[in-house]
């Protein structure tokens, strides 16, 4: 994650963001060897039951999850500081504007719930993952100056598809779980889901970046303000406001604006990759209604919590 953050700042090929994506890979793999190793000693207790991945239901459950909480960041991520630093709205208005994509979220989840017992968890898991992305590639057209309900609109069609997949996912993950591993098989599931957000706030945060920092020309100012603009939306909007450069302040709105659309697309490119991998690996099964409704409300808080709070995205 610290790699991916680096590459936002001094490029994809960068050593400061090389080395330590490197090292993290390592670092995974020398923990995946450990646990091995302890779970085939005699009376070794490993952290993670490796035993739960030879269900490939289980496996592709919580690597789909994964990779939505991945590709939902790009919405979370970005849209707050659009509304903020583009439109212009407080804190609580950012939030109300939220409230289509949570509300999509907690159809899905009603939807997943009937018509995956009809069509199998591949299929619905596949639906969702194609909302998804198509929900981001038209959100990858907003404009500084798009509406609210086209806004809403997108935002409710991610969410709608958040939801399906969310629930169906969970199911799947746990539906081969005997009821006494239940509870780690659950602690895992959350463990994967939890790392796609930092892991995903990272890669978008990096692409955001590249494309916003490829928009800006600030030759005429002087070296400090420029590094002020490039460190962040906010930080633009501060130096044009104390400059009182209306043009510097189109600038820097447009060059954001370019930068959330391609992190979106990024996040289509991902939630696509799910789509696929649903389609290929996740097996075919009935849906168990009931089953995850602990965990879908803790994943559901993913999009309901204050994503500002959650990564870090600075207010004005």
């Amino acid at each position: 994650t610290y790699g991916f953050i680096e590459a936002g700042r001094n490029g994809w090929g960068d050593a400061s963001a090389l080395i330590p994506i490197a090292i993290g890979l390592v670092l995974l793999l020398g923990f995946f060897l450990w646990e091995l190793w302890l779970s085939r000693r005699p009376h070794g207790e490993p952290l993670v039951d490796l035993a739960l991945f030879r269900s490939a239901s289980f496996t592709w459950g919580v690597i789909l999850m994964a990779i939505l909480v991945l590709a939902m960041t790009g919405v979370i991520f970005t849209m707050p500081q659009y509304f903020q630093g583009v439109l212009g709205t407080d804190a609580m208005g950012s939030g109300v504007r939220l409230l289509p994509l949570v509300g999509g979220l907690v159809v899905g989840a009603g939807l997943a719930s009937r018509v995956a017992r009809l069509i199998g968890a591949k299929i619905m898991v596949a639906l969702g993952f194609a909302l998804v992305t198509v929900g981001m590639l038209i959100g990858a057209t907003t404009g500084v100056a798009s509406g609210d309900g086209f806004i809403a609109a997108w935002m409710a069609l991610n969410g709608l598809g958040m939801g399906i997949t969310f629930a169906t996912a969970a199911a799947a993950a746990l539906a081969e779980i005997p009821a006494e591993r239940s509870g780690v098989g659950s602690a895992v599931m959350q463990a994967l889901q939890k790392t796609g957000g930092p892991l995903g706030a990272a890669i978008m945060g990096s692409v955001l970046n590249t494309a916003y920092l490829s928009q800006l020309q600030l030759t005429s100012l002087p070296p400090t303000l420029a590094s002020t603009v490039r460190g962040s939306l906010f930080g633009g909007i501060a130096v044009a406001a104390r400059l009182r450069s209306p043009s510097l302040l189109i600038e820097v709105r447009s060059a954001f604006v370019n930068g959330m659309d391609a992190s979106l697309v990024a996040a289509a490119i991902v939630a696509a990759v799910g789509m696929l991998l649903a389609l290929f690996f996740l097996p075919r099964q009935a849906f168990a209604p009931g089953q995850v409704s602990a965990d879908l409300a803790d994943s559901s808080a993913i999009a309901g919590s204050a994503p500002s709070e959650r990564i870090g995205i600075p207010t004005p």
